[in-house]
């Protein structure tokens, strides 16, 4: 049996279930291009002949497209629609990371990951307004399975694209192989369109009781500017593990696969703290002091690298994955602190496209003090203080209360109810 609610799509048991499975596919596609490059980083440096500023940019690429190209997913929502926007997402990220495997020019790889990337930025800011859409009175279940998938994403590819790599004996192989996931996530999210269950954000809301939020730029909220800063600086940690982590492992001693496990271990916590985290968020479980915890595990762990990386490898490794745990507790703040669908979408956009602006020095940062210093002292030094700053925004972030209350207490309302503007009230 299905019910037609108020966003114009279909629901019922089987059709929420083939949602949910959309959801984890489009989620477990915004990872890969991004973590499965660390564990042959050094195959790929020596395939191409690159000097030290050209991995650092390969390292930084996520976080300077995510930046980009989040800042252009509202817009491209408003033209598009979630269907085609979605859309987007899948085919930009499978022709990125299957084309990229197969170019010999250095220009061209870094060409399609960008391509890729996009795709990742745009899906990274679209999903949370897809599951406040979707699964409107299972907003915990939603954001689970969001965060969670997102952890597989990161995981898998760290795990097995180097011993991929090493059974074909070939790196591209490695590294393309991860283009199945998006291509699987568009075929079911087409056929979850044709099913009639993708909401319909240009549909009015019925209940119309309600003001609207206000239109005041989401920046005028000093929620949103710690949440920003919080996701930037935990963005900083997540990607300059996947580009380095490895890396900091081989140098050290390790061999590469053993080196790429470590990887494997960090990105581990992203499965339970895809399941914790939002919990500790939407439920308010001492949210401040969990964030703070997060940020001195990931300075523990950046210590244990700089002063005895071999000493206990595993241990560092676990430290930083819980460390991890921030980001799907960036990510379910958004949720979590906003109410109305406008203001998801927008603080979706804020949040991410401004938090990723660090995200994008922090590699750079690290390959340029590496080639500056000759050695990882510097480099993991500077990181011990980022994971420090992380907890000063996630404890400001984390305080009681909404965007949306911030916004309506120094703004006017104005506009049209309902999620016609969370789509179109971006102004």
């Amino acid at each position: 049996m299905t019910s037609q609610p108020e966003h114009g799509h279909r629901t019922g048991r089987g059709l929420d279930v083939l949602a949910l499975a959309c959801l984890i596919l489009i989620a477990c596609s915004l990872r890969p291009a991004a973590s499965s490059l660390g564990p042959v980083l050094s195959e790929v440096q020596g395939a191409y002949s690159l000097a030290d500023w050209q991995t650092g940019l390969l390292t930084a690429l996520p976080g300077l497209i995510f930046a980009i190209c989040g800042f252009i997913a509202v817009p491209v929502l408003k033209k598009v629609g979630l269907f085609g926007s979605l859309v987007m997402t899948c085919v930009l990220i499978t022709v990125g990371v299957g084309a990229r495997a197969l170019v010999d020019s250095w220009v061209s790889f870094a060409g399609l990951t960008v391509i890729a990337l996009a795709g990742m930025s745009i899906g990274n800011v679209i999903l949370p307004v897809y599951v406040k859409t979707r699964f409107p009175d299972r907003a915990n279940l939603g954001a689970t399975a969001f965060t969670v998938s997102l952890g597989l994403g990161a995981m898998f590819p760290a795990f097995l694209t180097a011993p991929i790599t090493g059974h074909f004996d070939n790196w591209r192989v490695g590294l393309g192989i991860w283009a199945l996931v998006p291509a699987c996530a568009l075929i079911t999210w087409i056929i979850l369109k044709l099913a009639r269950s993708v909401p319909d954000l240009d549909r009015p809301e019925q209940d119309t009781h309600e003001a609207a939020p206000p239109r005041r730029h989401i920046f005028t909220s000093a929620k949103a500017r710690y949440m920003a800063m919080f996701f930037g600086l935990q963005s900083v940690n997540a990607y300059v593990q996947f580009g380095w982590l490895p890396q900091i492992y081989r140098d050290a001693g390790l061999d590469p696969v053993l080196a790429g496990l470590m990887l494997t271990v960090v990105t581990l916590g992203g499965i339970p703290g895809g399941f914790l985290a939002p919990q500790i968020i939407m439920r308010s479980i001492l949210p401040r002091f969990f964030l703070v915890s997060f940020s001195i595990s990931a300075v523990g762990g950046y210590l244990g690298l700089l002063l005895i990386p071999t000493t206990a490898p595993v241990l560092w490794a676990i430290l930083l994955a819980y460390g991890g745990f921030a980001f799907p507790a960036a990510l379910a703040l958004i949720t979590g602190r906003t109410q109305d669908v406008s203001i998801t979408a927008r603080t979706s956009a804020f949040v991410q496209s401004s938090g990723y602006v660090l995200a994008a020095i922090g590699p750079l940062a690290v390959g340029g003090l590496l080639g500056m210093s000759g050695g990882w002292s510097v480099p993991l030094g500077f990181m011990v203080g980022v994971a420090a700053l992380m907890g000063v925004t996630g404890y400001l972030a984390a305080a009681p209360g909404t965007v949306d209350e911030e916004l309506t207490s120094t703004g006017t309302r104005g506009g049209t109810a309902g999620t016609r503007g969370g789509t179109a009230g971006q102004k």
